[in-house]
């Protein structure tokens, strides 16, 4: 399994898009330096008042498929 780590700083009014339909997938560039993809509603939990904010580690199965997403900080 593989554990990657990234941050996320996105605000509420851009959070707002994904929930009007305009945006489906977060790009994000993780610590080891990889792009990846992932679809925003795997975030749901995360989200506060202001938006999506934090340190965050995701598992991917050795096909790549994610496994879990787990808020560092």
């Amino acid at each position: 399994m593989k554990k990657l780590r990234f941050r996320l700083a996105i605000s509420r009014a851009q959070l707002l898009q994904y929930y009007q339909g305009r945006t489906g997938l977060l790009s994000v560039t993780t610590e080891q330096g990889l792009r990846l993809q992932v679809a925003l509603h795997h975030f749901r939990s995360f989200v506060s008042h202001n938006g999506l904010h934090g340190r965050y580690e995701i598992e991917l199965s050795s096909d790549n498929k994610l496994q879990r997403i787990t808020r560092l900080s």
